[in-house]
């Protein structure tokens, strides 16, 4: 079986992604998506990237995978600790505004949420902007208007005399 794949897998697919060493492109294997390992095979995708994938309970050695998971949760945890404990007040500070603006969430849903902001933003301008200044035929009508209320509260003052 083995050896039927390494004979195969010189005709299967190649990575593509140019090397830095020499610009050329990369010749190892390629997964699913079109590259290698090295070169974003690896990456994981979607709404949950970020997240820790946890092994699944019916997997062979699934207690092993998931103490070896949250013993390198536990190291990231205190590797961040000690790398924000090092920073001078004007890094962290850095630091913090960085992570204020790049909420967690898929981009889709960063996307919404930008757009509902410039939403509001536009929104807010148009109410607090001053009214256009009004046509010269806007006034004429604006004044006739008056007149034509001003009469009309003239007639009903009157009417309340005949009943």
């Amino acid at each position: 079986m083995m050896k039927r794949f390494n004979l195969l897998r010189r005709f299967g697919p190649k990575c593509g992604a140019r090397t830095k060493w020499d610009g050329h492109p990369c010749q190892n294997h390629a997964m699913a998506n079109g590259r290698c390992f090295r070169h974003g095979g690896r990456t994981p995708s979607g709404d949950a990237w970020h997240q820790t994938a946890w092994p699944d309970p019916a997997s062979p050695n699934a207690e092993a995978k998931l103490h070896r998971k949250l013993r390198d949760r536990e190291r990231a945890a205190k590797r961040r600790a000690a790398r924000l404990a090092k920073m001078t007040p004007e890094e962290r500070a850095a630091h913090e505004a960085w992570h204020r603006a790049r909420k967690p969430g898929s981009a889709a849903q960063r996307a919404v949420a930008k757009r509902e902001r410039q939403d509001a933003e536009a929104f807010r301008e148009a109410i607090e902007a001053p009214p256009p200044p009004l046509s010269p035929e806007r006034a004429m009508l604006r004044r006739r208007i008056e007149e034509l209320q001003a009469k009309l509260a003239e007639i009903r003052k009157h009417e309340d005399l005949f009943e």
